[in-house]
């Protein structure tokens, strides 16, 4: 990341040069996503969405590789690749005659990081609930989707509240903004499933993409820190709200096109927490970037 808005110790505190014009700023974010596009998507949890055409499928895969995403994304890929590779052809139509007992068996020995079998059946089970009650799970949201609300918030928390059926053991997976989380996995299972362009799927399409939030991670906190886009130091759900709200003045209609690209930069490593001169020479952000140099 580099150096052309910077900050420099001028007689003691660490001082900021002024900020680069917003306009500089939107032309340097196009151009990163022109540059990060589903070619470089390797690794990522999506890739796992993008083995399957039918759309109950995606949302099935989407929900559960959204959920494990925590960690780093090639171990997540390998671990939910796993799963969904023990639910073919179809996960949704394994999950339509889900049994507790046979995939407690099916998926014994499932470790990704603290989450283990019972509480991967327990999931699972809740979104076989989901597709019994309603058909699939585009269904379960389109009923707790209100247009009329400010942004995805309360609707994802409907939903979320609706999957986990008070079951405290879902709390972690399944994340809500009336916690105060960031809810970075489930805005990105949403980021998916509504916005058009690739390399998301856009598949419900009775969601307006302007209602998304940012799915912010430690990668897009800092990055957006560095770009000015972000002051709060926790990431939780205001950050993320007020993130978005300043990439929504660059486009106004799907202000969190610009995520994919973003998180990138972090995870493949082309943006680290120390500057590394060899990066940021190189980086279409380096003359927009207040990276701080100590």
């Amino acid at each position: 990341m580099g150096l052309g808005v910077s900050a420099l110790r001028v007689g003691g505190p660490l001082e900021m040069k002024r900020p680069v014009r917003q306009e500089i700023l939107r032309q340097r974010l196009d151009s990163l996503v022109a540059t990060f596009d589903i070619s470089t998507i390797t690794p990522d949890p999506l890739q796992l969405v993008l083995r399957y055409d039918d759309r109950l499928d995606q949302e099935v895969a989407g929900l559960i590789a959204a959920a494990f995403a925590y960690g780093r994304a090639d171990i997540v890929v390998a671990n939910i690749g796993s799963v969904l590779d023990r639910m073919t052809p179809s996960p949704h139509a394994y999950l339509s005659g889900f049994r507790r007992r046979e995939a407690t068996r099916r998926f014994a020995g499932f470790a990704h990081r603290f989450q283990k079998t019972p509480e991967l059946v327990a999931f699972l089970e809740r979104i076989a609930a989901a597709i019994s009650s309603y058909g699939s799970l585009g269904a379960l949201f389109r009923a707790c989707y209100r247009s009329t609300d400010e942004d995805i918030g309360p609707s994802l928390t409907r939903f979320v509240e609706t999957l986990r059926c008070h079951d405290k053991v879902l709390q972690y997976l399944l994340s809500s903004p009336r916690d105060g989380s960031a809810c970075k996995r489930m805005n990105l299972f949403l980021r998916w499933m509504v916005r058009r362009t690739p390399p998301d799927l856009g598949i419900w399409d009775f969601v307006d993409p302007a209602k998304l939030v940012v799915p912010l991670d430690t990668h897009v906190h800092r990055i957006t820190t560095f770009l000015g886009l972000n002051r709060r130091k926790s990431a939780d759900w205001k950050a993320a709200r007020s993130i978005t709200d300043r990439l929504a003045r660059f486009d106004e209609a799907d202000p969190v096109r610009y995520d994919f690209a973003i998180c990138r930069l972090g995870i493949l490593d082309l943006c680290s927490r120390r500057r590394r001169k060899e990066q940021c020479d190189v980086c279409l952000l380096r003359d927009v970037c207040r990276f701080p140099v100590i």
